[in-house]
């Protein structure tokens, strides 16, 4: 993307950044928790930029890694999970090391 990214982009804009068909956007939706884009008044899709990114994630693991909608869907919660636990760790060192400055 450009240095003009926008806030959301519509479902063709999407497609045609990444090289696929509109209709796999609407279907990975459906197959793919991770992927939920914002609907407009007029309920159009409308894509972010993490929505972006988890649609390459998924291309990824569909084309290059050549895993099924499953393996996919299961990559893609470890990663999340992953993602949630440094998360975790990191707040409670920061806890920690409050508390040990504190003491001195």
């Amino acid at each position: 993307m450009d240095n003009n990214t926008k806030l959301y982009y519509d479902t063709n804009e999407v497609a045609e950044l990444l090289g696929c068909q509109p209709s796999a956007l609407r279907f990975w939706e459906k197959k793919f928790p991770h992927l939920c884009p914002k609907r407009d008044s007029r309920n159009r899709r409308r894509y972010t930029e993490s929505d972006i990114e988890v649609i390459r994630k998924i291309m990824y693991q569909r084309e290059t890694q050549g895993r099924s909608i499953k393996a996919t869907r299961q990559q893609l919660n470890h990663r999340e999970m992953a993602q949630n636990v440094i998360h975790r760790l990191t707040r409670i060192r920061s806890f920690l090391e409050e508390i040990r400055d504190s003491i001195h």
